[in-house]
Order: structure tokens, then C-alpha cells, then sequence
């Protein structure tokens, strides 16, 4: 690596290097937050287990180098996805073509194409779950609380934790999940018009 040239001011370098580690952290951060998502869609364009994890591996390389191409406060997923669309492609042309005769770049792409609209209707979606949970009483604010997102807690266990029958329990989050899903239902039906 070369050192700083003639032209470059005293306190220059230290901005450089305090950049690049921001820049890196802000890498970081957005490729944790999305790394399952982005591998789901890796998997979705090319269904192999074992070649999707290689395809991730260099797709997230190739997203580190080309990562001043990002424009921070756009959706980083969807360029994550547009990169790694392409680096499937290559990995076809390269390497996979043989074992998947049927699965062709046109394919790819409608898949990929799929995935992302998708993508941003789940992503309206999860927006508007977090009003809507706020909007439940507490009790069943509680109830969804230690159904969804205790670690793996069955309705069984919930019903026992609570002192329930388990039939209570049940129509219980059938209702809380109707209620639930009118709501977000409710908060996008604007956007989709």
C-alpha cells in the first residue's frame, strides 16, 4: 500500500482512516442485520444448499468492494439482492449450469424479481405489526409476547404457564391473529392503491 503522497495535507489521513472504519462498521452492521434475508434469497435463485452458501460467501465480498457504491439511507437488501442476482449468474455461467440445465438465467431473474416485490410487501408488513401489537390489550399483549417470542414456547406451554386450557389458548391467538393481521391489512391498503 502506498504511503501518503506530497499533495496530501497533515491531518488528512487521519479523516481517511476515520471514514474507512465508519464505512466499515456501517458494512457491518447492514450485512448482520440482513444476512439471513439475503441468504434466503441467495437459496430462492439458486436451490442448492451448499452452492447457495458459496455464492453468499463471494456475493458479500464483492458487496464489501463495491460498498461505496451503496447510497447509505436506500434499502440495502434490495442492492444486496441485485448483487447477489448477478453473482448467481456468473456462478451459472462459471460453474453450475450443468447441474441445473433447467434452472436458466430467465428463471433467475423472474424468481429474483418475485422475491423482491415480495420483499417489500413483508416490509410493509412488518412496519405496521408493531403499531397494531401496541393497539392489544395487554393481556393479549402478553399472550403473543410468550407465544412468539419466548424461545420456542409451544401454545401447550403458554396454556400451562398461565393457567389456562390449552382450547382457551388457542382461540385466544386465532382471534388475536385475526385482529392482527385486519390491522396491518388496514395500515398498507393506502400504500397499494
Amino acid at each position: 500500500m502506498a504511503g501518503p503522497s506530497a499533495s496530501d495535507k497533515p491531518g488528512d489521513a487521519p479523516k481517511k482512516v476515520g471514514q474507512d472504519t465508519a464505512r466499515t462498521e456501517e458494512f457491518v452492521a447492514l450485512l448482520a442485520e440482513h444476512r439471513e434475508d439475503l441468504f434466503r434469497f441467495v437459496l430462492a435463485i439458486l436451490p442448492d444448499y451448499v452452492e447457495a452458501e458459496d455464492v453468499f460467501q463471494r456475493t458479500s465480498v464483492i458487496m464489501w468492494r463495491k460498498f461505496e457504491e451503496f447510497q447509505p439511507g436506500t434499502n440495502f437488501l434490495r442492492w444486496a439482492a441485485r448483487v447477489a442476482q448477478f453473482e448467481v449468474r456468473d456462478y451459472r455461467k462459471h460453474r453450475g449450469r450443468e447441474r441445473l440445465k433447467f434452472w436458466t438465467n430467465e428463471l433467475v431473474d423472474v424468481v429474483a424479481d418475485t422475491w423482491l416485490q415480495n420483499d417489500d410487501l413483508l416490509e410493509q408488513q412488518r412496519q405496521a405489526l408493531g403499531p397494531c401489537l401496541e393497539k392489544l390489550s395487554p393481556r393479549d399483549r402478553e399472550l403473543v409476547e410468550l407465544r412468539y417470542t419466548s424461545a420456542k414456547t409451544t401454545s401447550k406451554e403458554v396454556a400451562e404457564k398461565l393457567g389456562r386450557p390449552l382450547v382457551t389458548v388457542y382461540k385466544a391467538l386465532a382471534r388475536i391473529r385475526r385482529v392482527l393481521y385486519e390491522c396491518i391489512e388496514r395500515k398498507i391498503a393506502p400504500d397499494r392503491r
